[in-house]
């Protein structure tokens, strides 16, 4: 577990893409705690809690957290993997073929490095077609899991002294670049390494979305920017990086809130995108206040539906920071994850009893609360095939959220 007590906060001056002094903030949520902040019995009351600032920079538009959080376990600790998922796992196959097929269709020995590598299950699909890889991957357990199924992997944060002795075709950052509070530096540093014409391949969340759909359980902490299209090209640009898609994938193969691009290395100065940053701070004005509508609307469900028994499903970053806004948490039974953190946990603030889905069984349940909304249907396929639930027991977060105002 984290140790409270070595978790810093302290707020940013200067804007994390372009540099200038010039951020406004738009949204605060009050008192959250970390995403992956599970807390025993005897730890109750002892969580970090701190307000979430989301800002805009009026100069280059870009939305980002104006906190840096520092804790020196965090990520040591972290034990994230997508294995239990056939549909993650399907998006890591899909994504490593469409790599291959799309970039370096004629050359079957391409050099692969992943930063924030996990477990090594996407570096596992290139390596299965023919690409030497390499990993790097802070959590010592993922690593070292990764290195016993035979993906080189280094323990440890990525900078300019990784020891990396040779230049890579393809570097890739999965739900990487948004933990990483100085994100030019970084792509600074993967330009240095990337071979002449090589690529990165980044997926963040997308902001646009995030407006569309009011996920405000994505701001975290943990999280320090949060870009679109447009900023994002913008960001690649001022480090070398020129976009070539943002579809690799389909829509429908990608993730919950995904961003996913490829982008190339240029010797030459990389093309800027042309967009208004006037219009980028315009759009972002409402936010605030749609976020506290959909906060009140699971407020309001959650009363509705007291003499109700319901249990929330996924207990990752959407699960406890959606309850840590909340006011009816307690309303919640309890909270199911295929893969829980540990045994005998409670979310952070809202203190909800975490369990294995096997929870689930011989429960009298009437209403299941998915938030891993983005693999709603693979979570009911399994909770009606093997638990005997039905269809109309489930409801994605996501409908809650956006309940008519």
């Amino acid at each position: 577990m984290i140790n409270y007590n070595k978790i810093t906060a302290k707020e940013i001056q200067d804007c994390r893409i372009c540099g200038a002094t010039s951020l406004k903030t738009i949204l605060s949520l009050p008192n959250m705690p970390l995403a992956d902040q599970f807390i025993t019995e005897k730890d109750l009351g002892k969580e970090f809690l701190k307000n979430i600032d989301i800002g805009i920079c009026t100069t280059c538009g870009s939305v980002q957290n104006l906190n840096d959080t520092y804790t020196d376990d965090y990520y040591n600790d972290y034990s994230y993997t997508v294995q239990s998922s056939p549909f993650a796992m399907n998006f890591m196959k899909k994504l490593a073929k469409q790599t291959k097929k799309n970039y370096f269709p004629n050359n079957e020995k391409i050099r692969v490095l992943e930063i924030g590598s996990s477990s090594g299950e996407l570096l596992m699909e290139f390596k299965k077609l023919g690409a030497d890889v390499l990993g790097i991957e802070p959590s010592a357990n993922l690593s070292n899991y990764a290195n016993s199924m035979g993906i080189k992997t280094i323990n440890g944060f990525f900078d300019e002294n990784t020891p990396l002795n040779k230049k890579f075709d393809v570097v890739v950052l999965n739900n990487t670049l948004d933990h990483i509070p100085h994100p030019r530096a970084v792509l600074t540093n993967i330009y240095e390494i990337l071979k002449d014409n090589g690529i990165v391949i980044t997926e963040v969340h997308d902001l646009e979305l995030i407006k569309e759909r009011r996920e405000f359980c994505l701001f975290l902490h943990e999280h320090y920017i949060y870009l679109n299209q447009e900023t994002f090209t913008n960001l690649l640009a001022e480090t070398g990086l020129e976009l070539l898609s943002f579809e690799l994938l389909d829509s429908s193969e990608k993730r919950g809130n995904s961003l996913l691009s490829v982008a190339q290395k240029r010797t030459a100065k990389a093309n800027k995108p042309f967009y208004s940053v006037e219009k980028q701070v315009n759009a972002i004005k409402s936010l605030s206040n749609n976020i506290f509508t959909s906060i009140k609307n699971l407020n309001s469900w959650l009363e509705e539906n007291q003499d109700k028994k319901i249990v929330a499903y996924g207990a990752g970053g959407r699960g406890v920071m959606t309850l840590a806004a909340t006011n009816n948490a307690d309303k919640i039974s309890f909270m199911v994850d295929k893969v829980p953190k540990a045994e005998h946990i409670l979310t952070p603030k809202s203190h909800i009893p975490v369990f294995g889905i096997e929870k689930l069984r011989n429960e009298l349940i009437d209403i299941i609360v998915v938030f891993s909304f983005g693999y709603f249907d693979e979570i009911v396929n399994e909770c009606t095939n093997k638990y005997g639930f039905k269809e109309e027991q489930f409801i994605s977060i996501l409908d809650i959220l956006n309940l008519s105002d």
